[in-house]
């Protein structure tokens, strides 16, 4: 669960980032939680296939 926040706190951060300096920051905020979400599962399917 530590994972998940951290991931969703940094994609949200990055995408409103690049909100603030390319689209809308509502926009970018929810690409970067998307973004973080989807980097945790990935990160969790890695190690869970490296530990196997």
């Amino acid at each position: 669960m530590d994972a998940l926040k951290r991931g969703l706190i940094i994609g949200g951060s990055i995408g409103v980032i690049g909100g603030l300096f390319f689209m809308d920051i509502r926009r970018g905020l929810i690409l970067g939680l998307v973004g973080g979400f989807f980097a945790v599962l990935t990160r969790r399917a890695i190690d869970k296939r490296r530990k196997d």
